[in-house]
């Protein structure tokens, strides 16, 4: 009887304090004042952009660390922190320098977010880069950092992105 005691005790606790969201943290847009976070919940599967002060499910978005590349999200309390979903990245002439995989690996996620969004809001699994891509699109612009083209990528849900830099090297994303 004290071992079942002691279960339930451990059982209580971890589902207190141990449980970490069942939600997946996959890109950010914009700047200080207007940071969006794609979020997308793993139970249900929906996904959608989220203003900071925002809920999403029974999780409030309340801050967004950029050095960390993560979101903290807020319930009864208490914090969590989601990392950003992590991207594969393949080098075609050896490692690139790290800023470049960065910038590189933003605009992929950028676009496979805003991909995301397209096919979300219009039931289709394809787009183009010009769908999602312009003023007054997902996408504002997506500024090449070494001369890579990010109009040849297909947009296929649940497709891996990948581009290929004037320097030689293949950065990819898989959604």
């Amino acid at each position: 009887m004290k071992a079942c005691g002691y279960l339930f005790l451990l059982a209580l606790t971890t589902a207190a304090f141990g449980a970490e969201p069942a939600i997946e943290f996959s890109a950010v847009l914009g700047g200080d004042h207007d940071t969006k976070v794609s979020l997308t919940d793993k139970a249900t599967g929906s996904s959608r952009w989220v203003a900071i002060g925002q809920p999403f499910g029974d999780y409030v978005v309340t801050a967004y660390e950029a050095a960390a590349e993560t979101v903290v999200l807020s319930k009864d309390g208490q914090q969590f922190r989601v990392r950003m979903k992590s991207a594969k990245v393949k080098a075609g002439g050896g490692e690139p320098p790290p800023e470049l995989k960065r910038a590189v690996l933003n605009n992929l996620r950028q676009l496979a977010a805003a991909a995301d969004q397209f096919y979300l809001e219009n039931g289709k699994n394809k787009t183009t880069f010009d769908e999602i891509v312009g003023e007054a699109k997902y996408v504002k612009r997506i500024v090449p950092v070494d001369g890579e083209d990010y109009r040849q990528l297909e947009f296929t849900q649940g497709k891996e992105l990948k581009v290929t830099t004037q320097g030689g090297y293949s950065v990819s994303y898989a959604p």
